[in-house]
């Protein structure tokens, strides 16, 4: 058994007992291009995306071999044995593609939320996150938190959470909004990072992103009875609060009628759920002109003082 085995060596081999770089990418399941601009990163510093280290992950390895015995039938054999000898020769491969990118991104953060710290984080998710699975019909599994350039710091929070350098991920940008008759152009601040794993864990959560009409209460959430699942709730919904809840207030709100009347329920809240302005109408908060319905839920002062005791490392500002 060799040594060594290199992603370089790999390629060449393919290559080989294919025929070609474009017929070996095409094989594995790829554009034709695949595997020779993969040699080019590898190779040459001047090309974008310049990683001499570069490693399949178990990701790309498995899917490889799934295409190459569909794709080449019974003369898949030597190639399957190609790729396994690379897989055991290069121990420690990432899990998934992108993770040689973000070695300290902790990809399974809210594969099981029994902390109140991933359960705040999840609920903070709800009112300002955004998850792409697909992007022009192709596996993206890009996750999105765009905030007011005020709250810059609870961005900074987020990724020391899940691992991500803040200097490297946070950045600003200008957002227009219509602000009664004219549009203004709003400081805002954002972050984006592709993770399938984190992608995929927040979906099977039942996460549809914090604009989205169809919104409901993470799956996890079914039983408030339980003590510690009514903590983790109650973390949940402070997230929630802290990206969507008026400051100096127990209101909450949602473009989502529905997902707020499943809060009242689980936690038998009185109050009424109220319109809080339709479609075209100015949002009496901030004076911009809506693009849909919102409504607003107050939740009372017993429910928010539990909320703000349960977990203390929320939104400073809105703890005031």
């Amino acid at each position: 058994m060799r040594k060594e085995y290199s992603t370089l060596e790999l390629i060449y081999e393919l290559a080989k007992y294919i025929g070609s770089l474009p017929k070996a990418s095409s094989s594995l399941g790829y554009g034709s291009t695949y595997l020779s601009d993969l040699k080019q990163r590898i190779t040459n510093p001047k090309v974008k995306g310049y990683n001499p280290n570069y490693r399949f992950s178990l990701e790309n390895l498995n899917k490889f071999k799934i295409n190459i015995r569909n794709n080449l039938g019974i003369q898949a054999g030597e190639v399957i044995n190609l790729i396994d000898l690379y897989s055991n020769n290069n121990t420690g491969l990432e899990e998934y593609s992108n993770q040689q990118y973000n070695k300290s991104l902790k990809a399974h953060f809210f594969n099981n939320i029994n902390t109140l710290e991933k359960a705040y984080w999840l609920g903070f998710l709800y009112a300002d996150g955004s998850v792409k699975e697909y992007y022009r019909k192709k596996p993206w599994y890009r996750i999105l938190i765009e905030l007011s350039i005020k709250d810059k710091d609870q961005l900074i929070r987020f990724c020391r959470t899940i691992g991500l350098n803040p200097s490297q991920y946070i950045k600003s940008r200008y957002r227009e909004k219509k602000y009664k008759d004219e549009i203004r152009k709003y400081p805002m601040t954002y972050v984006h990072f592709r993770c399938k794993p984190m992608s995929k864990d927040l979906i099977n959560l039942g996460f549809r992103g914090s604009k989205s009409y169809l919104k409901s209460l993470p799956s996890i959430f079914n039983n408030l009875n339980d003590q510690d699942k009514r903590k983790l709730f109650l973390a949940w919904l402070l997230g929630f609060y802290d990206g969507d809840g008026e400051m100096n207030n127990t209101r909450i709100t949602s473009s989502s009628r529905q997902f707020l009347q499943e809060i009242k329920e689980s936690l038998k809240i009185d109050f009424k759920i109220r319109l809080l302005y339709d479609i075209d109408k100015k949002s009496y908060l901030e004076g911009i002109v809506a693009k849909k319905p919102h409504w607003r839920l107050t939740l009372g002062i017993s429910i928010f003082n539990e909320m703000m005791q349960n977990y203390k490392k929320s939104m400073p500002r809105k703890r005031r």
